[in-house]
């Protein structure tokens, strides 16, 4: 359905985005899947059981505050949450 370029990000960059985008917990969920089990937009949605229009308003919310928060993401500042 779509490719997951959220399995290329480190560590703190996860890290960083889980505690400074401002996921909702729906979002959050999204996030882990996504990053951390490389699981499709699809498969999450299963996962999480919902149906692929509110998984695909869920996905635009969560990259809207990624990319908010990515201004503020530089490599090693968010060690702090490693």
């Amino acid at each position: 359905m779509d490719k997951c370029y959220y399995k290329d990000f480190i560590e703190d960059e996860r890290q960083f985005y889980l505690h400074e985008a401002g996921f909702d917990s729906r979002e959050e969920q999204l996030f882990r899947l996504r990053t951390y089990e490389g699981k499709t937009l699809w498969e999450a949605s299963e996962i999480m059981g919902y149906g692929s229009r509110t998984m695909d308003r869920i996905n635009q919310k969560m990259k809207k505050k990624i990319l908010k928060a990515a201004p503020m993401y530089y490599r090693g500042v968010s060690s702090k949450y490693n």
